[in-house]
């Protein structure tokens, strides 16, 4: 894999957390899942990869935090610390969930995101967006509620490359299962999809457009099982909505927005893409294919 400042980055917190294994959301473990399917063409999955848009990188890694840590200022307080040594800054529009460091060129940022607190959620204040540590940690997470299931078996990648420092580094990284990604992008699209400025919501179209594309056969009855986990949970039905509404009608405002991306070509299948997406969220009785 070669040297970018987004991989270095993670390279350089997965090596000073030590032990903590780091699980990136967003747009970027979409783009190193991508990367790893075109390592292992043998792998089936729902669309073809000649099917999909070319892998795109992003400016930013998502971190999502699992609950028992987030919810953990000893934990946090780690965490703040490596931060620190890697000289992140805070970002202040959004003090204490985005850092930023330097970077060639221009800057890396990290989000960090907390993943559904269920029963860690009295170890925290009730705050409607954010995860805040008590005792007090100046290390704060997004709430990410939506993320149902995010914890389960989430795909191993393994990532290497070159540390800041000139040292070689070889990892696992953890990428959320399509069906917690598929919430999350779906949530996310709906949240941007009539912006004055479209260019996210083209974004997270595209996205959807990838994890759905990007199912391969080992993952598929996991998703179909977590789909009947959390068929009753609000957040499923909201994220089925969205799909139903904007990506399975062939007129709805995601499959114009995909339609509308730069990195969109003839081979993408928009029809098979949604059938794939009905049938995926579908909550009739078979789990299963």
């Amino acid at each position: 894999m070669s040297r970018d400042p987004l991989l270095t980055t993670l390279l350089d917190l997965d090596a000073a957390l030590a032990s903590r294994e780091l699980i990136v959301g967003g747009g970027y473990g979409l783009y190193l899942k991508q990367l790893h399917l075109s390592r292992h063409p043998g792998t089936r999955t729902l669309l073809p990869l000649s099917a999909l848009p070319s892998a795109r990188t992003t400016q930013d890694i998502d971190l999502i935090l699992r609950a028992e840590v987030v919810t953990d200022s000893t934990a946090m307080k780690q965490i703040r610390a490596v931060l620190d040594s890697l000289r992140f800054r805070v970002v202040e529009r959004a003090r204490y969930m985005q850092f930023v460091r330097d970077a060639e060129p221009g800057e890396v940022k990290i989000d960090l995101l907390a993943a559904p607190l269920g029963p860690f959620a009295d170890r925290v204040p009730n705050d409607p967006r954010r995860v805040k540590p008590r005792p007090r940690v100046e290390l704060h997470a997004s709430k990410l509620e939506e993320a149902l299931g995010v914890d389960s078996n989430p795909l191993r990648l393994e990532i290497e490359g070159t540390l800041t420092t000139g040292e070689r580094h070889q990892t696992t990284i953890l990428v959320p299962q399509a069906f917690s990604y598929l919430l999350m992008k779906l949530h996310a699209f709906r949240d941007r999809s009539l912006d004055a400025d479209r260019e996210l919501g083209r974004h997270h179209a595209l996205d959807v457009y990838r994890i759905v594309g990007m199912v391969t056969d080992d993952e598929y009855p996991l998703v179909r099982r977590l789909v009947h986990e959390f068929s009753d949970e609000p957040a499923f039905a909201e994220a089925r909505r969205i799909a139903m509404n904007d990506f399975v009608d062939p007129n709805g405002v995601g499959q114009t927005r995909i339609r509308e991306h730069a990195l969109y070509h003839d081979d993408c299948d928009l029809l098979q893409f949604a059938a794939e997406l009905e049938e995926l969220l579908s909550v009739q009785d078979s789990p299963d294919r």
